[in-house]
């Protein structure tokens, strides 16, 4: 079997189900412009740590380039370690399902980026904050990601049913979110937050706002999911 074969094998049975569309796009990008390119036609069992080497140096210094064009940037670390880490991921899976003994990718290490230190609001530069998002009408909505530090895509995917105002809590789905306008579900855990009390109520007060919407917050993106049951 060549690697162009079973990353088709690989994206169709064990990618695509479990990804999201985003992430199953942008595996598809890296296979199609580095990957394949490079290894395409060659078959498992030929992959050796020396090719796989090779073909990591290629990409390195040239990208996507050919070593012959006179204008060929290299890639960033950043480019190498997700190609490295999708290619590993596939042939993995290879070597699971007996289609080759060992996975040369391994050999090989990208190093992750360093931390970046946060810079964190001093107390005045949170009134100023809150104080904004008062007035634009968003202090609910600015007030819980900064007081539980949710991600954009956690907010705004948020449903009434997700808060419990007498225990003060709130019930994070990591797999929902809200992508192209429509709520997309996936395989994903939960966490419980607590939440103070002026946050929880500061909630409560939002939802005699829109109390027909499952949503939490209404905003522009989510306007074709308001008619969703809970």
């Amino acid at each position: 079997m060549t690697v162009r074969e079973w990353v088709a094998h690989w994206q169709e049975i064990y990618d695509k189900p479990k990804s999201r569309p985003t992430t199953y796009a942008a595996h598809d990008y890296v296979f199609k412009n580095h990957i394949l390119p490079g290894l395409g036609d060659m078959r498992l069992a030929e992959l050796t740590e020396s090719v796989i080497g090779t073909f990591l140096d290629n990409r390195k210094r040239f990208g996507s380039h050919r070593p012959e064009s006179t204008n060929y940037p290299g890639l960033g670390d950043d480019a190498m370690r997700h190609i490295h880490r999708l290619l590993q991921q596939c042939l993995d899976q290879a070597v699971e399902d007996c289609e080759m003994e060992k996975n040369p990718a391994k050999a090989f290490h990208y190093t992750k980026p360093k931390t970046v230190k946060a810079n964190v609001l001093s107390a005045l530069e949170v009134e100023d904050y809150l104080d904004a998002a008062a007035q634009l009408g968003y202090l609910p909505m600015f007030l819980l990601a900064l007081t539980a530090g949710l991600r954009q895509s956690e907010l705004i995917a948020l449903k009434w049913s997700d808060l419990n105002v007498q225990e003060g809590t709130l019930t994070i789905h990591k797999g929902r979110v809200v992508e192209r306008r429509e709520l997309a579900e996936y395989v994903g855990g939960i966490r419980t937050i607590s939440l103070p009390y002026q946050t929880a109520q500061l909630l409560e007060q939002e939802h005699t706002k829109h109390p027909s919407s499952p949503y939490m917050f209404i905003h522009p993106g989510k306007a074709s999911l308001n008619q969703v049951n809970p």
